[in-house]
């Protein structure tokens, strides 16, 4: 009984949040979308990396392990993918990222940290960083059809995390006053990025329900199914199993419809899976809890 009253208060917060951000959107009222995306991509979230990696004993060593552990999921989800689209002759630069790049921002951090505290929240920015460097980079290339290499040096994630890693290698302490502002600041990142999550499901649309269900089972599926399988070849245990598996198993993060829709790649279709994977990971959410924190 403990474990689901652990469970419980895990994800209530995630649903209570984005379910303000859900109704408040479904009732119309004004949200910039944009605005408070931009705040948080480049304020919230490289803030909260700053702050967390500063403030704990989390080596460099586990920090790389994990991110090198989440790099091989992305190729080896980028090769299934394609050959799945392949065989159903599907639009391989439409649907691919969103296949490929689940939200390990708005749903992985907070589940993160509420499963596993600021040591989960720590290995959790890891995947994020690399999955966000990711998908501007390679989800670009495959949305707009050409590659560019200088969009990765544009991401303030590399940048703060390069800072963060210094601090961390040299066992030095940051000045207060931007240890404390990197605090405040980054404490927006998830509340924001729930409500954020929230009421972008209240505005999209599925346009194409069998299509979408199919592929949002085969984002969840593939995910989780890759992140069993690495945690078992790389023997990983406690916080980072935990918290490998649940950043696979995350929905299609929205920022693939917002690619899609910049470059006109079947933007419905993709928000269709956006919004379908995010629901069924809602529902199956407490499951996956059980899985990950009962250590099967």
């Amino acid at each position: 009984m403990s474990l689901v009253f652990q469970i419980a208060s895990i994800i209530a917060p995630l649903f209570v949040i984005a379910g303000i951000g859900y109704v408040w959107g479904r009732l119309g009222k004004p949200f910039d979308t944009t605005l408070v995306g931009m705040l948080t991509l480049n304020f919230g979230v490289p803030a909260l990396i700053f702050s967390t990696l500063t403030n704990l004993e989390v080596s460099p060593g586990e920090f790389g392990e994990i991110t090198g552990i989440f790099g091989i999921f992305l190729f080896a989800n980028l090769v299934i993918g394609a050959l799945l689209l392949k065989i159903f002759n599907l639009e391989i630069g439409a649907f691919l990222p969103a296949l490929s790049f689940p939200n390990n921002g708005n749903m992985g951090l907070p589940l993160c940290l509420f499963a596993f505290g600021d040591v989960g929240l720590a290995l959790g920015i890891s995947v994020f960083v690399l999955m966000s460097t990711a998908n501007v980079t390679i989800g670009f290339a495959f949305a707009s059809g050409k590659w560019s290499l200088a969009s990765m040096f544009k991401t303030p994630f590399l940048w703060i995390i390069a800072a963060a890693l210094i601090f961390m290698v040299t066992e030095t302490t940051p000045p207060r006053w931007v240890a404390n502002t990197a605090e405040i600041i980054g404490g927006m990142s998830i509340p924001l990025m729930l409500v954020a999550l929230g009421v972008s499901l209240s505005r999209l649309e599925v346009s194409d329900f069998q299509q979408s269900f199919w592929l949002a089972l085969a984002r969840l599926g593939i995910g989780f199914g890759l992140g069993i399988f690495l945690a078992i070849i790389f023997e990983l245990e406690g916080v980072a199993r935990g918290v490998l598996i649940l950043q696979c198993a995350m929905p299609t993060a929205v920022m693939n419809y917002l690619l899609a829709a910049r470059f006109d790649r079947q933007a419905s279709g993709v928000a269709g899976i956006v919004v379908v994977s995010t629901f069924m990971s809602l529902a199956t959410l407490p499951f996956l809890m059980l899985f990950v924190l009962s250590g099967w």
